[in-house]
């Protein structure tokens, strides 16, 4: 089992698919790790911001390439439910 490392910035130039620690070659997985993970922070903004970081599926390095993203809230379903209420 891969154990991951730190998470290590890395800056693009033209592309980015050959991992700088083992030289694999075929692109990255991802994930995605709250900015203000492990943070104190009192105050909900509106969206949670995410960073993306590449995991090489070959090592398991992590590099964080300055990309964030923000995902759409859920939107709330309303569910119609049909029942007998005694009087």
């Amino acid at each position: 089992m891969i154990v991951p490392g730190d998470i290590v910035n890395l800056s693009v130039d033209k592309e980015l698919h050959i991992c700088p620690a083992c030289g694999y070659e075929l692109g990255f997985h991802t994930s995605f790790k709250s900015v203000h993970a492990g943070k104190d922070n009192p105050v909900k903004s509106t969206r949670t911001v995410y960073r993306v970081i590449l995991i090489c599926p070959e090592c398991g390095a992590r590099y964080d390439v300055g990309w964030q993203v923000t995902f759409p809230e859920p939107e709330p379903r309303i569910m119609k439910t049909t029942g007998i209420h005694d009087i």
